[in-house]
């Protein structure tokens, strides 16, 4: 089944059950290495989180540690369904491709949770939000590897890790997680900006 291209036919899905398996237990390892992640780096005090869906990861995030959250995802659907504390977070209805912050508006973490795909140029959306970086933070990458390693959805996952490998970037971590229940693979990156002189 292709994937919704518009908010309405995200909406759709989203009412329609499509979705829900991503708050499955099985899923949980791949939020869990996000979240860890933030914690371990110090990030996780202002996120923001691309591809949020209805705040999976929100619930992974130690709370204690988290200031600020801001939640984007194409679907108003997802994003109804997400339970966040509104005095420390803020969801925001829009495309990778069109958000942008607040003026002045950094973030320690920026997480693109299974949303690359969808990007003309991952490497070049890498980049493009990397101005919103605060000093030291770090950007978290987790997109579904197909096990065919033809065609566009492998590429896609390709052309992330290149852009990743761009000297810009410091890459913290890579990895490969495999689900065997799920029989599902995903690449995640975690990547640091390096500062330029």
């Amino acid at each position: 089944m292709p994937n919704a291209e518009t908010g309405a036919e995200w909406d759709a899905e989203y009412r329609e059950g499509r979705w829900d398996f991503l708050l499955d237990i099985k899923e949980i390892p791949r939020t869990g290495v996000l979240a860890g992640w933030l914690k371990a780096t110090g990030a996780g005090r202002r996120v923001l989180d691309i591809g949020c869906g209805e705040g999976v990861l929100y619930a992974h995030l130690d709370q204690t540690g988290l200031e600020r959250y801001v939640g984007v995802d194409i679907s108003q659907a997802a994003l109804d369904r997400a339970r966040v504390d509104p005095a420390k977070a803020r969801l925001v209805a829009a495309d990778l491709q069109s958000f942008t912050p607040e003026p002045g508006e950094t973030f320690s973490a920026i997480v693109f949770n299974e949303v690359l795909h969808f990007a003309e140029e991952p490497g070049s959306e890498l980049r493009r939000y990397a101005d919103w970086l605060a000093p030291g933070g770090i950007m978290a990458v987790s997109m579904y590897a197909p096990w065919k390693e033809t065609g566009g959805g492998y590429a896609k996952v390709q052309a992330m890790e290149a852009g990743s490998e761009d000297p810009f970037w410091e890459v913290l971590d890579a990895l490969e997680l495999v689900s065997q229940s799920k029989d599902v693979r995903w690449r995640l990156r975690l990547l640091r900006r390096r500062e330029m002189p």
